[in-house]
C-alpha cells in the first residue's frame, strides 16, 4: 500500500467556544488578576491568557506592581516589607560584630595559655558546653584508672567533679578501688574553670564500665574516653588526624584486654602493643601521649601483672604512671 493512509476523523464533544451561563444564586467574587483604574474592576482582562509580547521575569514583576499600585493596601504592605528589611540589616550587623568579638576574645585567650604537660590539653570551649553531667556504673573488680588521668590533664581547662555511691549489689569495695575513688572525688578544683559532674556508682555489673547519657548505655572504658574527648578535649580528638584508624585499633585492643579470659589472649593482645610501640615513646609511634596510651594503660593496670610486660612496654608503663604523678 503506497501513500498516507487517511485517518478517521471523530466528532468533537467538548466545545470551548460556548458561552457558560453561571446561575444567579452563586456569589460573584472580584477579579484580582484583572486591571484596575480607580479601584475598579476591568472584568474583560483575561487573566490566564497568554501575552503576545514574551516578557522576562523581572519586566513581568515592574508589569504586576505597575497594575497593583492602585490595589487598596498595598501601599500599607510595601512599607511594612521596607521596614522588615531594615530591621534584618540591623539585626544581621549586631551578629557580626558579636562574631567579632568572641574570635578577638578566643584569640586572647589561646596566645595566654601555655601547655605544660605530656598531654597537650587545649579545649574548645563550645566543645566543653556541650558536656552534661554523666552517670558512670562501675564493677569494683575493674576500677577506671585512666578517669585518673584525664581528670588531671584537664584539670586547667575543665573540672571533673566525681561522687561516688554504692550500689546495693555491692557490699563492699576493694582496696584499689577504694584508693581510686578517694583521689577521684578529694581532687583540687580550680576556680574559674568549667565543671562537669561525674557521678560513680559501684555496681555489679560487667567488667566493662555503662556511661549513661541516654536509655542506652555507652559500654566500655575505652568508648567513654572516645566520648569525652570529643565532646570536651580537642587535642586528644583524633578524628582529624592521620593515624585515627590506628588509634582505633589499639583502643579495640585495650578493650579487649579487659574482657580477655586467659594469659594467651592476653600476651596475643599485648604483643600487638608492643608491635605498635616499637621503638617511640608511646603508642603509634607518636611523640605525644594519646588517648590510646591512656586507655592501655588502665587496661593493663587492669588485669595483667607488670612481670608479664615486655622491657619495652615496661618502659612505657612507668613513663604512664609519670603522667599519672
Amino acid at each position: 500500500m503506497n501513500g498516507p493512509i487517511k485517518m478517521h476523523r471523530t466528532k468533537q464533544i467538548i466545545h470551548h467556544n460556548i458561552p457558560v451561563q453561571l446561575p444567579k444564586c452563586m456569589y460573584n467574587l472580584k477579579n484580582i488578576h484583572s486591571r484596575s483604574t480607580n479601584g475598579v474592576v476591568d472584568g474583560s482582562h483575561d487573566h490566564v491568557g497568554v501575552s503576545k509580547n514574551k516578557l522576562d521575569i523581572f519586566d513581568q514583576v515592574k508589569q504586576f506592581l505597575k497594575i497593583n499600585q492602585c490595589v487598596p493596601g498595598m501601599a500599607e504592605l510595601e512599607a511594612k516589607q521596607e521596614q522588615i528589611l531594615k530591621q534584618l540589616d540591623e539585626l544581621r550587623n549586631q551578629i557580626l560584630s558579636i562574631k567579632l568579638s568572641l574570635k578577638i576574645s578566643n584569640n586572647a585567650s589561646a596566645k595566654s595559655s601555655v601547655p605544660t604537660s605530656t598531654i597537650s590539653t587545649r579545649v574548645n570551649s563550645k566543645k566543653t558546653n556541650q558536656l552534661v553531667d554523666l552517670v558512670i556504673n562501675i564493677n569494683p573488680l575493674n576500677p577506671p584508672y585512666s578517669l585518673e588521668i584525664i581528670q588531671k590533664q584537664l584539670q586547667d581547662s575543665v573540672n571533673l567533679k566525681f561522687s561516688a555511691h554504692l550500689h546495693s549489689s555491692v557490699f563492699s569495695l576493694p582496696e584499689d578501688a577504694i584508693n581510686l575513688q578517694s583521689r577521684l572525688v578529694n581532687a583540687n578544683l580550680k576556680e574559674g574553670v568549667p565543671t562537669v559532674h561525674l557521678r560513680l556508682i559501684w555496681k555489679n555489673v560487667s567488667n566493662n564500665l555503662e556511661l549513661l547519657v541516654s536509655h542506652t548505655p555507652i559500654i566500655g572504658e575505652v568508648n567513654l574516653l572516645r566520648y569525652l574527648v570529643r565532646a570536651a578535649v580537642s587535642s586528644l580528638d583524633y578524628d582529624a588526624d592521620a593515624d585515627s584508624v590506628e588509634i582505633d585499633y589499639l583502643l579495640d585492643i585495650c578493650y579487649l584486654i579487659v574482657r580477655s579470659k586467659t594469659k594467651t589472649e592476653r600476651t596475643s593482645l599485648l604483643q600487638s602493643l608492643n608491635k605498635s610501640l616499637g621503638k617511640s615513646q608511646w603508642l603509634g609511634g607518636r611523640s605525644l601521649a594519646s588517648i590510646a596510651d591512656i586507655a592501655a594503660y588502665s587496661a593493663i593496670r587492669q588485669t595483667v601483672s607488670i612481670k608479664e610486660l615486655s622491657a619495652n612496654l615496661s618502659k612505657w608503663f612507668l613513663r604512664c604512671e609519670a603522667i599519672n604523678c
